[in-house]
């Protein structure tokens, strides 16, 4: 397998992905840039020996590195300054600027406005300088390894990833720093060539004691001094600044089998990597992520609690008292018959208002008083925020979720709770209208009766009398002998007519406040799955697809199965 053409793909794929790793987002960047690099190294394999060497200066803060590379070099190219973290990003000088790759660093250059130059971390600054050095290798000033701005440190890794040789600097203050130590093996895990420098040196002592550091380290034990401006002491001749100029010239990239071994290694690093830093932490994410969409899905809608009776308990009563069989239902007519007169003085005021004045007071008719209802849009909405509530308690018992919702990235899937109160007022708008249909119409019942009564003896006048006052009739079956007949036997003899005529209109309103009842529960369940839903998809949103992570993870083996063991 040639390992560019894997590289690449396995690039391509972590590109693709890269809009939905959003937890993984700063260390796919840092990948990316070394997969350039390592692409880049790849790419030099098989280059001519003849081209220059890439030669990267790297050394903590105020050790001097911008003033090596002035010395080296015996011109003032790359700014100074008694303030540490000067450098704010590399400089590249070269005899030509053409031997510099286009897209080295996977940054656009930039020649210097002006010399010395202090660059730019958004370009590579390119200086022109013809000297004897600069016509075999192209040196690189860098930004600090252990500044206050960490900019600068990822400054420093990007050139030490695409250099091809290393100059590593330190000062006798730091020459022991952490920092140095890890990129010491990476240099020779990768077959890089690199020398060790200590600047502003000014007794054997510390040099030695460097030396002995790198011995420890299995570093190349050889280091070179500069003393300090002002110091006394002068290095021994073969590690003075002569002598590291005239190594430095003679520095050479790796033989090829050495480049190809150095090759696989950061290949099999940046695979590592791939895995523990970005296929890793998103398969966990998947599981989290399908965890939680589970327990979503799992969720019970609560009920939306909502009954309207209360505005249809008028209408209720409204046709109870206009229904003939709300007197003559079973279990009630004998009674009234056996007590006529208890029964009269027991008669509400609205028939005896019809009985003795002929007249009914409007407000006794019955009203819908709308000021004494609940509040059913407020009461959904506070259901709804309750739904939402739960749904974000269930998010936050994931680590994954509980970041994505405290970057508040999930605003945009909740519904606005306002939807939910819609609901009730939409369907309470279709219960009024009907309401208002129904308020003075004849109930069923009385109607059909009041037909079968034009038939019987004497039914005309009953009729008149029913159509008067439903709660005469039971005084008139009660008083009137005469008209016990078919009627008694019409009443007394039909309840099983009687008691589904009753059932009927009781019903009736019972049936209509329980499709308003349904549809509002409905509704508001529709609404809570969607809100359910849109959270699912906001969820499997945040991070790739298995399939593509899946992929990631067959090109990435692919790819270790083709490097030398």
């Amino acid at each position: 397998m040639n390992w560019e053409s894997g590289l690449a793909a396995v690039a391509e794929t972590v590109k693709a992905i890269q809009p939905r790793a959003r937890l993984a987002a700063g260390a796919i960047d840092k990948w990316q840039a070394d997969a350039a690099a390592a692409m880049f190294h790849l790419s030099r394999v098989g280059r001519d020996e003849g081209a220059p060497i890439l030669v990267c200066i790297l050394g903590g803060t105020g050790t001097g590195k911008s003033t090596l590379v002035n010395r080296l070099l015996e011109a003032n190219l790359s700014t100074t300054s008694f303030q540490r973290t000067f450098t704010a990003g590399p400089v590249a000088v070269a005899a030509d600027p053409r031997v510099i790759p286009n897209g080295w660093l996977g940054l656009p250059q930039a020649a210097a406005s002006a010399l010395p130059a202090r660059g730019d971390g958004d370009h590579l600054t390119v200086a022109a300088h013809a000297h004897p050095l600069t016509a075999k290798m192209v040196l690189v000033d860098t930004p600090d390894l252990d500044g206050d701005q960490p900019v600068h440190h990822a400054q420093a890794d990007r050139v030490f990833r695409w250099a091809e040789a290393i100059v590593f600097l330190v000062s006798p203050e730091k020459y022991q720093m952490t920092e140095l130590l890890p990129y010491y093996r990476l240099a020779r895990r990768y077959a890089l060539p690199a020398l060790f420098v200590m600047n502003k040196c000014e007794c054997d002592q510390a040099l030695e004691d460097y030396r002995k550091l790198l011995e420890r380290d299995d570093a190349e034990t050889s280091a070179f001094a500069i003393p300090r401006d002002d110091a006394a002491y002068e290095p021994p001749a073969a590690a003075n600044l002569a002598a590291l100029r005239a190594r430095l010239g003679a520095v050479s990239p790796p033989q090829p089998q050495q480049k190809q071994t150095g090759a696989a290694l950061r290949l099999r690093d940046l695979l590592s990597r791939l895995r523990d830093q970005i296929i890793g932490p998103l398969q966990d994410q998947q599981r989290q992520i399908a965890a939680a969409a589970a327990a979503l899905r799992a969720m019970e809608t609560p009920p939306a609690g909502v009954d309207v009776n209360p505005i249809t308990v008028g209408l209720q009563r409204r046709l109870q008292q206009r229904s003939v069989l709300y007197l003559i239902g079973p279990g009630r007519v004998l009674d009234r018959i056996r007590q006529v007169p208890g029964m009269l003085v027991r008669l509400p005021r609205t028939a005896w208002d019809l009985v003795l004045h002929g007249r009914v007071e409007p407000a006794a008719q019955g009203t819908l008083v709308e000021s004494q209802l609940p509040d059913f849009a407020a009461n959904l909405r506070d259901q709804f925020r309750i739904v939402q509530s739960r749904i974000e308690d269930v998010l936050r018992s994931f680590p994954a979720s509980s970041r994505w919702l405290e970057a508040g990235r999930c605003a945009d899937c909740r519904i606005d709770p306002d939807e939910a109160g819609k609901i009730a007022t939409e369907e309470l708008d279709d219960l009024k209208e009907w309401l208002q249909r129904r308020w003075n119409a004849t109930p069923r019942d009385t109607a059909l009766l009041l037909k079968l009564l034009r038939y019987l003896p004497g039914g005309k006048k009953l009729t008149q009398w029913t159509e008067a006052s439903p709660y005469l009739l039971a005084i008139i079956v009660a008083t009137h002998h005469a008209f016990f007949g078919h009627v008694d036997l019409m009443i007394l003899g039909g309840y099983t007519l009687a008691t589904w005529i009753t059932e009927r209109l009781s019903n009736e309103v019972a049936a209509r406040t329980r499709r308003t009842n349904g549809a509002i529960a409905e509704r508001f369940e529709r609404l809570a799955h969607e809100q359910i839903r849109r959270c699912i998809e906001w969820l499997e949103a945040q991070a790739p697809a298995p399939r593509q992570i899946a992929q990631l993870q067959s090109e990435a083996d692919r790819l270790e199965g083709s490097l030398p063991p």
